[in-house]
């Protein structure tokens, strides 16, 4: 059980500002379901098998009747893994996260080549953060199996993805462009949330939350 995560790491909250962190592909069987690029949806138990640049390569589904089905990462669009009762053990994953959710989405650190990436958002709302590959190996340390994470939380990047099209890389050294390109579209947020004319890297995910919760 020690390595079941393949990167495993905790959602961090320092004074009510979320910042949103993976978790991680589940290598382990797990109920779950993914949607094929034919918009096929299989359920049973769902485990992943080999990733590419932490982007699920091929997985592997146990179906009702104990048949094993192997799809490549290319063949789906979305990947859906139950986090087991006993991920919750450490605290680090919090009891409100129940799935580990995968979608298809254009990378731009890939000339926008569509890619499996974890959505760090939850579903709904016009603005999803997405787990930056690129962006985190150069400032994290990872300790597989442990739930151990050393990052300095300020220097992360996310792939941003606004209106399911809209994909840039967000970080902290470009909040300004980051700022206006996602929030200042919105009246309502900029009126009725706070501190939403603050270019605070630190609030970053508090304010998508309440994006997505004021501007639908």
């Amino acid at each position: 059980m020690e390595a079941f995560f393949v990167i495993s790491t905790l959602l961090i909250s320092l004074a009510g500002n979320t910042q949103y962190m993976p978790v991680g592909a589940i290598t382990m069987w797990t109920e779950g379901y993914v949607v094929t690029t034919q918009n096929d949806t299989i359920r049973g138990q769902v485990r992943v098998g080999s990733l590419v640049n932490d982007s699920p390569a091929s997985i592997i589904i146990k179906t009702g009747d104990n048949a094993k089905l192997k799809l490549k990462g290319d063949d789906l669009i979305l990947i859906a893994q139950r986090l087991p009762d006993f991920a919750y053990s450490t605290g680090s994953i919090p009891r409100d996260r129940e799935m580990i959710i995968f979608e298809r989405v254009p990378n731009p650190r890939r000339k926008d080549k569509p890619m499996l990436l974890e959505r760090l958002t939850p579903a709904g709302g016009n603005i999803a953060l997405y787990f930056d590959v690129a962006g985190w190996k150069k400032t994290t340390e990872y300790s597989f199996g442990n739930f151990v994470l050393g990052v300095d939380y300020q220097d992360l990047s996310y792939i941003a993805l606004k209106n399911r099209s809209d994909a840039f890389v967000a970080k902290r050294g470009e909040m300004e462009t980051v700022h206006d390109r996602l929030f200042g579209d919105c009246p309502t947020f900029m009126q009725n949330y706070p501190t939403a004319t603050r270019r605070d890297w630190r609030g970053f995910g508090e304010m998508v939350a309440a994006y997505n919760q004021l501007c639908q």
